[in-house]
């Protein structure tokens, strides 16, 4: 299960910006971003807001080699990287190099033979070539050894990278690198492409680079989008101009692949550009053909550019089918071996895998089982790696902590690749799983889903939909917004596609809405037709047929109040609590001093309601109704909260929510509490006083309950007592049938009774040692066996648990007027 996390919680109050909606004011709120200034450049982020590139180091280091090298017709060579980000970078300084009449070369290694950044073999081949500069692009911040190779050669090396830096910085002529501590440069979290945009920028005289920037920024966009870094700063001012640009593509190749993949240039965003351009161009690369992507961003000719879009999509499909069966292999590596997942890092070794491929099978994987995962390729002794992480491990610092076990590795917080000897997997296992020990907790290890704020059903609507596009694009720290809906009820369920993968759910509050779940059919397990359910989910539209309408995009579901309490094993557990199970739990008849008023009594829905918990808060529900409704607003406030029935243990900690279900309120020791919130109306009068005389000043009682609601606590208290027939026809049966085990859905229909009186009986008989009853809280089915009659009549009155609840009936009944 998730943990849902509200960023913005209670209602949203009207904004004072006439320029955007209360909606998208609290959006960008949630964002850090609220003075006039600040939303301008958010929401129109111009060119004319890149910082100066001067200011990141060596850039002027970098820039003057770059022109003597030009200036004296030297040899020089672009070493990129074949992945989105590195062949990117490689195409746009072609392309910056081709734009002043200068010829250069490139060279990417072949992911298969060679991995990832420079080496030595590659640095040989280079100078038989002929070489007096080489500019590395997206790589090179490791390459230590490497950069001591060129010096030997003399050849100057300019290394620039995004990637995270280690101890030792390479001594190259020049290192550009907003990720150095010695870097002034106020964003560092470009990627490698976006680096080498800002060198084509310090190249190019401003006024020429007002033109020429269209040149490059398409290709930048790609890379930005495709490398996930986050969507601000100068990555959003890339983006967000590069995605107009898109629109009438000026790289010719970059708007052949677009057709061949079939995305309307009109309609195109980070999702199309992340989820169906990026992976032709990784595939090429994953593959050992990274060249084919340079050639494609390169090309003039629309006719060649088409030719190559098309290699580039047949790759994919060899990709998708390497990668299926890499997937394949490692589930069937977990079932064979279950100690993976007792593991908080799955550390999963194989021969044969292609490891060009293992990287996004490490991503699959991560998302799954939401923990960080290394996938390794044995080949010749030697194990090359993916590795993927979650939210907070940072997967870069775990192999830090186990360099000495590996040969060679680099990346960042949530990638990294690495390598090492085959002996070492074991080890590495265990000192990785080692670090998390002490690095991850419990609750890192759940998957946490944000929603900006509880809307209102009203808001969904077109306009806002097409208010959200202009904080488009969307991506990592510029999320696409979603929002919660609570308490809709399920009108309609319908599972969709080949393998019933998707899922369509109509809900209801004041208005219908269509939800739909792509690849999330899972989310309604446990969910049936008549349940009420929170959602989160995207805004969106659907036209179909001339017909437009809002749809939501379901990312997670959960069930709010089942159609049916029998059916659902928490109700259940409620159930049985409601009755005692032994006089250690009974109701007391109490004297009290203190008369309650109407007020004291009445309550009203706080529509602020979340804004009201605080960490040493006692919540309280005497209904099944009432205990799921306090459950949600809890559980998305995102304190620790524990659960009763009937008494508190004593011995927890204040410093949490303590939730408690049909209380001893005479048991509870109420003045250690700040804030007291009633999710239903107490039993009776001698409930109200227990709590009034016995808070503390400066506890508040909060009375989140309406009139409508006193019909739930009529209903258990009306239930509770069963009459004499009632008695007689519960053990009748369990007597003649020996033994009982029934469904507590079929209770009405044999005993024509509720649940709750079958249940009341039962634990009467078994109080009087008539019966052996059993019902646990894991299970919908009561069992029962009836012991020895005895000798004599038993008389039921002698029961302290029937003479408890009557007791309850009749007070209740008296203060209510039932």
């Amino acid at each position: 299960m998730k943990k849902w996390t509200l960023l913005h919680k209670g209602n949203i109050e009207e904004s004072e910006k006439k320029s955007v909606s209360k909606e998208v004011y609290q959006i960008l709120k949630n964002r850090g971003i609220t003075d006039d200034e600040d939303i301008e450049i958010f929401t129109n982020p111009s060119l004319e807001y890149l910082r100066d590139p001067f200011i990141m180091k060596d850039m002027k280091k970098a820039v003057n080699r770059i022109e003597k090298a030009v200036e004296n017709r030297e040899r020089i060579w672009i070493y990129g990287d074949y992945d989105v980000d590195g062949v990117s970078s490689t195409s746009i300084f072609i392309i910056y190099f081709r734009s002043i009449g200068y010829d250069v070369r490139y060279y990417i290694p072949n992911r298969l033979e060679e991995g990832y950044g420079i080496n030595k073999e590659a640095i040989d081949y280079i100078e038989s070539e002929g070489a007096d500069l080489i500019i590395s692009v997206d790589c090179g911040i490791t390459s230590v050894e490497e950069a001591k190779y060129c010096r030997e050669k003399k050849i100057d090396l300019i290394i620039t990278d995004h990637h995270e830096c280690q101890s030792e910085i390479p001594d190259a002529y020049a290192v550009i690198n907003p990720k150095q501590e010695d870097c002034d440069y106020p964003f560092d979290m470009l990627c490698g492409c976006g680096v080498a945009f800002k060198i084509i920028q310090a190249l190019t005289p401003p006024e020429i680079f007002r033109d020429t920037v269209y040149d490059y920024i398409e290709i930048a966009t790609m890379a930005t989008i495709c490398d996930v870094v986050p969507l601000v700063d100068e990555n959003r001012i890339i983006v967000k101009n590069g995605l107009k640009s898109i629109k009438n593509c000026r790289n010719v190749g970059l708007d052949a692949l677009i057709d061949v993949c079939g995305v309307d240039k009109e309609k195109i965003g980070s999702s199309h550009i992340g989820f169906s351009i990026g992976p032709r161009i990784n595939a090429s690369g994953r593959l050992g053909f990274s060249g084919l992507g340079v050639e494609l961003f390169t090309e003039t000719d629309r006719e060649k550019a088409i030719k190559k879009a098309m290699q580039l999509d047949a790759k994919n499909d060899e990709r998708q089918i390497i990668e299926s069966k890499i997937y394949h292999d490692a589930e069937e590596e977990i079932k064979r071996n279950p100690s993976y997942l007792d593991d908080r890092v799955l550390v999963i070794a194989h021969e044969g895998w292609q490891h060009g491929v293992i990287g996004i099978v490490a991503s699959k994987l991560t998302e799954k089982y939401y923990k960080p995962t290394i996938l390794l390729c044995i080949e010749d002794g030697e194990a090359t790696g993916s590795a993927r992480s979650i939210k907070g491990f940072s997967i870069f610092d775990a192999l830090m902590n186990s360099s000495e076990l590996l040969n060679k590795f680099g990346g960042h917080e949530q990638a990294a690749g690495l390598s090492l000897s085959v002996e070492n997997i074991d080890e590495l296992r265990k000192k990785i799983n080692s670090f998390a020990d002490y690095n991850l907790s419990e609750e890192d290890m759940i998957e946490e889903i944000k929603a900006e704020f509880e809307i209102c059903e009203e808001s969904a609507n077109f306009k806002l939909i097409e208010e959200l596009h202009m904080l488009e694009p969307f991506g990592v720290s510029n999320p696409t917004p979603r929002f919660m809906l609570r308490d809709c009820l399920v009108n309609e369920i319908r599972y969709m596609g080949k393998n019933r993968q998707h899922i369509k759910i109509i809900i209801e509050k004041n208005n219908r809405f269509e939800c739909i779940g792509f690849n999330a059919a899972h989310l309604a397990d446990g969910i049936t037709i008549g349940d009420r359910v929170d959602i989160i989910f995207q805004l969106d539209e659907n036209t179909y047929m001339g017909n437009r309408k809002v749809q939501f995009i379901i990312k997670d579901i959960r069930l709010a109040y089942p159609s049916s309490v029998s059916s659902n094993i928490e109700a259940v557990n409620l159930m049985m609590n409601i009755i005692p199970k032994d006089n250690k739990n009974l109701y007391i008849n109490r004297n009290y001093d203190i008369r309650i008023s109407k007020e004291d009594v009445s309550g009203n829905i706080e529509e602020n309601i979340l804004s009201l918990f605080n960490k040493n808060t006692l919540v309280i529900a005497n209904t099944i109704n009432g205990y799921f409704r306090a459950k949600s607003d809890i559980s998305i406030i995102n304190e620790d909260y524990s659960v009763y029935f009937n008494c508190l243990n004593t011995e927890k900690t204040e410093d949490e929510i303590h939730l408690i279900f049909a209380p001893n309120i005479d048991k509870i020791d109420i003045k250690r509490y700040n804030n007291i919130i009633l999710y239903d109306y107490l039993y009776n009068e001698g409930d109200y006083a227990d709590l009034y005389s016995k808070k503390s000043e400066k506890c508040r009682i909060i009375k989140n309950y309406s009139e409508l609601d006193l019909v739930y606590l009529k209903n258990i208290i009306d239930n509770i007592v069963p009459d004499r027939d009632e008695f007689v026809v519960v053990y009748r049966y369990v007597y003649k049938m020996k033994s009982l085990s029934i469904r507590l859905d079929d209770i009405k229909a044999v005993f024509r009774m509720t649940p709750l009186k079958v249940i009341a009986a039962l634990r009467v008989f078994a109080e009087l040692g008539l019966v052996d009853f059993e019902m646990s809280c894991d299970s919908k089915f009561i069992k029962a066996v009836s012991r020895p009659k005895p000798d004599t009549k038993l008389d039921l009155n002698k029961s302290e648990i029937l003479t408890n609840l009557k007791m309850l009936r009749r007070d209740s009944y008296e203060f209510y007027k039932f």
